[in-house]
Parts: structure tokens; C-alpha cells; sequence
């Protein structure tokens, strides 16, 4: 690969990593903590690029000219530079990949995702915590979908037995039909992401398309969540809005 492809790609891929870290779409890829590191990769790579660039406009050369070689060398050199132009056609395809990530970032990961990971266990309490936290003294409050999860499963207290609360998460249609609200949580970035979600049920619950957030309200039915199930637990819904996807899509 020539250099100025290198220069060029290494501009497009910082670029693109310097334009998420702006306007917040980097969270679809890691966490949030992670942006510093981010933006400053980014920057280090387009800076690397800019130097190689300018580097290679004050060495002043230029692999075209061969003029002083005479016709027979004129004519070789013409040969040769039509079998490199073949040559380097390939590499050029690399600016594929680099454009469609900086003018077109992908999506968060969503029910796909989710239908694909198949049956997964509901995350476990922190061993070193000390215990669940008594949920807030409101009339249905918000809770993470991976904490309400948790407590379905673990909790023995029965915190949520008879309790509104409410789940922001987005639609899951199974294959078996059954309609679930799911989230993914990472540990570090979109490549460990691993769901959590409650099967729905109730009025309306398949009155949404894949991938539509709902914040959904209802009660958690207790022991519903079992080894047959893989843990999942089913939350009986008693209302259920369309609410926007939140700019930061996991939980942690």
C-alpha cells in the first residue's frame, strides 16, 4: 500500500473516531468512561497522518518522473506503472469501510442481537455489596432493567412482590412469538454485550415492531423466573408508552 493511502486512511479512521466521541455516538460502542481514551486515540491518529503527509511533501518526491531515462526507459517505466496501477486498485478498497464509518455510523446493537445471544442467565447480585437497597417510597418508580432482573431472581426478601415499578427497554419479538423487553449491558465495549429481559405480558404488549423502546409499567410475577425459563422473568404490564432510544442505548 502506498503511503499516501496509509495518510489518507489513517485521517478518515481518526476522523471518524474524533466525530463519534463529539456527538455522542461512541457510546453504541463502549462505555462512557471510556471517551477520553477515545478521543485522544483519535486525535494521536490523525496527528500520526498529518505528519507522514507533511513529511512526505517536504521530501519532494515524485515517483512519476523519470524523463532523463530516454524513450526505452520511458517506455518500461510506462509499462511498469500500468501494472502498478492494476496493483494498487485493492487497497484503495479500504477507503470503503473508513467512509461508510465516518459518514454513516452503525446502530446501537438491539433485538437482534438479543435473538441471537439465545437463552442467558440473569446477572448475579455483587458478592462484595451489601445486599439489595430498599426501592424508592414513590408511586411506580423507575428501576434499571438489569436491577429489576436481579431482584426477580436473587432477592428472597420479595422486594418487588405487589410493587409498580417501571422498565425502559426495547421490543424483543421471540421465535416462539412471546414479546420481551430486553437491554444489553457491557463491561467494556459492544463486543461483550450480553442481554437481560423480562418476558411481557398484558394488553398491547405486541402492538410494537422489534426494537421500539417502551417505557412499560406493571408488576413483576413473583417465582416467575425459573431455571426452565433461564431465568427470565415475566413482568405483567399494566400500561406502556413508545419513549425515544436513550443516547447512552446499555446499562452497566
Amino acid at each position: 500500500m502506498r503511503r499516501e493511502t496509509q495518510n489518507v486512511l489513517l485521517v478518515l479512521l481518526g476522523g471518524a473516531v474524533v466525530k463519534i466521541c463529539v456527538n455522542g455516538d461512541f457510546t453504541r460502542y463502549v462505555k462512557p468512561s471510556l471517551q477520553p481514551w477515545l478521543l485522544a486515540a483519535g486525535v494521536f491518529t490523525i496527528l500520526i497522518a498529518v505528519v507522514g503527509i507533511v513529511r512526505d511533501l517536504r521530501s519532494g518526491r515524485d515517483d512519476d518522473t523519470h524523463d532523463t531515462h530516454g524513450a526505452h526507459g520511458a517506455h518500461e517505466g510506462a509499462h511498469d506503472a500500468h501494472g502498478h496501477a492494476h496493483s494498487s486498485r485493492s487497497p484503495w478498497l479500504l477507503l470503503l469501510p473508513a467512509l461508510a464509518i465516518f459518514l454513516v455510523a452503525p446502530p446501537a446493537l438491539g433485538a437482534d442481537k438479543v435473538i441471537r445471544s439465545g437463552s442467558v442467565s440473569a446477572p448475579a447480585p455483587d458478592p462484595g455489596g451489601a445486599g439489595f437497597v430498599a426501592l424508592p417510597d414513590e408511586d411506580a418508580p423507575v428501576l434499571k432493567l438489569g436491577d429489576a432482573v436481579t431482584r426477580a431472581v436473587w432477592d428472597d426478601s420479595g422486594s418487588l412482590d405487589g410493587r409498580e415499578i417501571r422498565l425502559v427497554g426495547f421490543v424483543v419479538v421471540m421465535g416462539d412469538g412471546t414479546v420481551h423487553l430486553a437491554r444489553l449491558t457491557i463491561g467494556c465495549c459492544a463486543a461483550d454485550a450480553a442481554p437481560i429481559k423480562v418476558r411481557l405480558t398484558g394488553p398491547d404488549v405486541d402492538a410494537y415492531p422489534a426494537d421500539t423502546w417502551l417505557e412499560v409499567r406493571g408488576r413483576m410475577v413473583p417465582d416467575s423466573a425459573t431455571e426452565a425459563n433461564h431465568f427470565v422473568p415475566t413482568f405483567d404490564v399494566t400500561g406502556l408508552t413508545p419513549v425515544a432510544a436513550p443516547p447512552d442505548p446499555y446499562e452497566y
